[in-house]
């Protein structure tokens, strides 16, 4: 059996092929953009290499609001084709990660003085658009209708309109596009940054590398480099002194966390409160989060922290649309916060600036990607093909294979529930809570196999990381593994989800998988102490009581 690709075998491996040859194309950043764009690029028959100077969805690919959306706001904006391209491409992305492209139903309450007919003219446009079906179009709701899937909501309601959406475990998707571009043969690594472009005469001929983890420098010779890096782009081109033809703007957006047991809607609803702020509101799993803020920012990038005026906007709107639950700071679990990094336009706010993306050739050999939103990310990546053809000179395949090849975990025989319902079974054959089996079967699918064959080895794979947490042993395995797993953050946040969606925010899981981790790589006691604290500490980033004004 050969070495797998995001062991840690075979990502030392990755950087010494990526040392040793030219390849046609070098990706610098593995958020959904830069993964996509791998796999993108290597289903077309190209060299390629993707770096990333952290983690896979270390940045905004981590932090959104989990959803793959059709954007129906964009279309007050004018955006009608951004909302075609988005709307449509939610079943494109369900059909590759059936796992874990979730549906989603969406209510939009309607209360007294609104209009039905203007908002149901908006999502006629909106299924036209998307290419519903008959099943999949919009719905009008009675006032007991919106109220059986959002007790508790405000008045004074009239009724309001339920469509489909989709939501996702964002993180774990940028992850299994760059594992399916590893698969087909990409060389991949994460914890691997950029120090300086390789430069000869006017053309940029690839990139210095260093792993973060050994401390050794690979120099990556390629034919074309895409700095697809995000809201970083700007500053990996500043060391060459480098600049782009237009300004990023980036835009904080945070999220409130409540246990659904306080607020306990089904699927999501759009909220207005009477002061006029506007939202949403999220069920996953047993937990409820609020969103999401849209504001200029001009902090650090990395591990971006929500505000206090920020949390109290949210926390003030979910009051005003649930005035008799009497919602309180101490009912807040947690939060999180991402930066967007859109292409500035002047004056606009970052709310009305759009989402669009742009492809910039800063320099031969080198080009930039700015702006787009996690559900276009497989069109933008055909977007920076073409420009990548131009550079390269020929004329590539078509993307076709993005949208049949079927991303790790998603090869379901049959409908999903129908998976859901036999895995379920399974499973609570195997003692495992409800909570537990809906968590594994939401976010690892077919891959779920895997976890049970550690077990055949030894059934201690299938305890749980810590008391009362709805994750075991056997996942930390096949992120060691499979997934390229190699601090304790990559695992508790990027692999997991723990951080954000357990009640105690991986705290008492970290000693666990440290330990797990630790055995297979080697670390020290001492090593193990250290990626316990840097995890904690970033797990108070998350908590009310860290939050600054």
């Amino acid at each position: 059996m050969g070495i797998h690709p995001f062991s840690p075998e075979g990502r030392q491996q990755a950087l010494q092929e990526m040392g040793k040859q030219t390849v046609d194309l070098l990706i610098i950043g593995g958020g959904i953009t830069g993964s996509g764009l791998a796999r993108d690029a290597a289903l077309r028959g190209l060299k390629v290499a993707l770096v990333e100077k952290v983690d896979f969805g270390y940045g905004t690919s981590s932090r959104s609001s989990k959803l793959v959306h059709g954007g129906v706001r964009y279309l007050a904006y004018g955006e009608v084709n951004l909302v075609r391209e988005s709307a449509r491409e939610r079943k494109v992305l369900k059909k590759i990660a059936p796992h874990l492209i979730h549906s989603l139903p969406f209510v939009f309450p309607l209360y007294k003085g609104e209009s039905l007919m203007k908002f149901r003219a908006g999502f006629f446009l909106f299924d036209k658009l998307a290419g519903s079906t008959k099943f999949e179009k919009h719905k009008v709701l009675s006032v007991e209708e919106v109220r059986e899937s959002v007790p508790a909501l405000r008045d004074p309601l009239i009724g309001g309109i339920v469509y489909g959406e989709y939501i996702t475990e964002d993180a774990r998707f940028t992850l299994l596009n760059a594992i399916s571009a590893a698969e087909q043969g990409a060389l991949v690594a994460n914890h691997a940054e950029v120090t300086d472009f390789i430069i000869e005469g006017d053309k940029v001929i690839g990139a210095k590398v260093t792993d973060k983890l050994s401390g050794e420098t690979y120099g990556i010779h390629a034919k074309v480099t895409v700095n697809a890096t995000g809201p970083w782009a700007e500053q990996l081109l500043v060391k060459e002194r480098l600049s782009t033809p237009k300004k990023l703007l980036l835009s904080k957006g945070i999220h409130i966390v409540f246990d659904a047991a306080r607020i306990p809607i089904k699927g999501a609803v759009a909220l207005k409160s009477p002061s006029g702020k506007e939202g949403f509101m999220i069920r996953r799993w047993n937990y409820v989060y609020v969103g999401t803020t849209d504001v200029q920012h001009d902090g650090i990038i990395d591990q971006p922290q929500a505000d206090r005026d920020a949390m109290n906007h949210l926390l003030g709107m979910s009051q005003e649309c649930f005035p008799d639950l009497n919602l309180t700071e101490d009912d807040i679990l947690g939060t999180w916060a991402g930066v967007r990094p859109l292409i500035s336009e002047g004056n606009k706010s970052s709310r009305d600036t759009s989402r669009h993306d742009e492809i910039w050739k800063i320099k031969d050999g080198l080009l930039t990607v700015a702006g787009g939103k996690l559900t276009t990310y497989r069109p933008m990546a055909d977007r920076i093909m073409t420009s990548v053809g131009k550079e390269l000179g020929i004329e590539l395949p078509d993307n076709h294979l993005t949208e049949e090849v079927i991303l790790p975990g998603g090869d379901i025989k049959g409908d999903f529930e129908q998976f859901k319902g036999q895995m379920t079974k399974r499973l609570a054959n195997l003692g495992f809570s409800d909570e537990t089996a809906e968590r594994l079967i939401w976010l690892y699918g077919t891959a779920i196999e895997n976890l049970l064959q550690y077990a055949n080895e030894d059934p201690a794979w299938l305890e749980p990381i810590a008391l009362g947490i709805p994750a075991i042993k056997a996942e930390v395995r096949l992120a060691l593994e499979k997934e390229m797993a190699l601090s304790l953050t990559d695992f508790l946040d990027r692999r997991s989800a723990l951080l954000i969606f357990s009640k105690d925010h991986g705290v008492e899981s970290a000693k666990t998988v440290a330990h797990i981790m630790g055995e297979r790589l080697q670390w020290s006691d001492e090593h193990k102490k250290e990626q316990i604290n840097i995890y904690l500490e970033l797990q108070q980033k998350h908590l009310t009581d860290s939050i600054r004004v």
